[in-house]
């Protein structure tokens, strides 16, 4: 039994840390597939062999094995992948289809950053935490074999306490087998859709009538306490 099934942030008093709050308000909930809450048209990627294929690898359920769309890196096997929301998400489970254990181009770790409004650069990245840091280069146990003999999607769950109110994600791949390329077919997403949408260009922006008084600095945001590395 899980005890954030029943309690609500309405039973708790003032003075419960916001951690407390936030495994609270994570539960249990479903585990619906996101697909159709991306924002397919403003996926986007940072050195790509192909500039404009970072929206392939977003593709429907059905062709989740699909391996004729896919990313690739550059000059290197750093990649960068900005997935935006059409509206805020709690997101449980991480869907991926990389390459084979083994192979040259399978990245074995991802860092997984939420709510940067735009695709960064890799030297932005090297100045905030991420979320979840993540070694992919065996699969999840309870990966299956379908009967064809082909690998099933992989799916790496996530810190729901930490990832309960989501317009964004950014995923960084590296370290690939050979150092010199990663891949991925397929990324998606499962959890929680929730009611109201957000206009992304507005994220990190202060309201005029509060401008003068208050200044945002998105990099000390994010270096936040709280954040989790998965080895």
């Amino acid at each position: 039994m899980n005890c954030a099934d029943d309690l609500t942030t309405d039973d708790l008093t003032n003075n419960v840390t916001t951690e407390v709050l936030e495994r609270v308000s994570a539960g249990q909930g479903s585990n619906t597939n996101l697909w159709g809450q991306i924002d397919k048209d403003n996926v986007t990627g940072l050195n790509l062999e192909d500039v404009s294929s970072a929206p392939k690898v977003i593709k429907t359920w059905d062709d989740r094995l699909d391996e004729e769309q896919f990313v690739e890196s550059g000059v290197d096997d750093d990649l960068i992948l900005h997935i935006p929301f059409i509206s805020s998400l709690r997101l449980r489970t991480l869907l991926l289809h990389p390459p084979a254990p083994g192979h040259p181009h399978r990245p074995n770790r991802i860092r997984l950053y939420a709510n940067l409004p735009n695709c960064p650069d890799f030297s932005e990245l090297d100045s905030i935490p991420p979320i979840m840091d993540i070694n992919i280069s065996s699969p999840p146990n309870g990966t299956r074999r379908l009967p064809d003999g082909r690998r099933d999607i992989e799916e790496w769950g996530l810190k729901v306490q930490k990832l309960a109110n989501v317009f964004s994600v950014t995923l960084y791949f590296s370290e690939a087998e050979t150092s010199i390329r990663s891949s991925m077919f397929y990324v998606g997403f499962k959890g929680d859709p929730k009611s109201h949408t957000m206009d992304m260009s507005k994220l990190g922006q202060v309201p005029a009538q509060n401008a003068a008084d208050k200044k945002i600095d998105e990099v000390a945001e994010k270096k936040g306490s709280g954040y989790t590395t998965i080895r």
